[in-house]
């Protein structure tokens, strides 16, 4: 069972870079599981609501440092809408290369449809871009943290 729970967290450690791929919600998920199937005999309810709590956390930091790259360096609307899809496709043409450059390309496509310069499209790409990378930072980082807890709580 230990072998499954760890597994599933690698997984969702992944997850934290590749969108698609459940993350910190799956290194949740993989605790609440081992938990259960143990009878809570390592790790505790209380345990549990903590590792759930960084979730949410995770969750919302992410969707906000998107949002707040992108609105610090102008993107509107449209533009974050083109960020959104052009990550997509980006990801399923050339994966994580592929998902940065969409992003980006995508925001500047949006922008521009809005009207806006290129120069300042290309602003609004990068913020997008940044908002990522920095989404990215603290999801592998709460990651880590919650894998690195659990394992020292259960192989003590």
């Amino acid at each position: 069972m230990l072998y499954i729970v760890i597994l599933l967290m690698i997984i969702g450690l992944i997850g934290s870079f590749i969108p698609g791929l459940p993350g910190n919600g799956l290194i949740f998920i993989s605790t609440l599981g081992y938990g259960i199937f143990t009878k809570f005999e390592k790790i505790s309810i209380g345990f549990i609501v903590f590792f759930g709590v960084l979730t949410i956390l995770a969750f919302v930091f992410d969707y906000v440092a998107s949002m707040l790259g992108a609105k610090k360096f102008g993107a509107t609307k449209p533009g974050i809408i083109g960020g959104i899809l052009g990550g997509i496709v980006g990801f399923f043409v050339l994966n994580i290369l592929g998902l940065l450059m969409g992003q980006f390309v995508g925001t500047c496509i949006g922008e521009w449809y809005y009207g806006k310069e290129l120069k300042d499209s290309m602003k609004s790409g990068i913020g997008t871009i940044i908002g990522y990378i920095l989404g990215v930072v603290v999801n592998t980082t709460i990651g880590l943290t919650m894998i690195g807890i659990f394992l020292l709580k259960v192989l003590r």
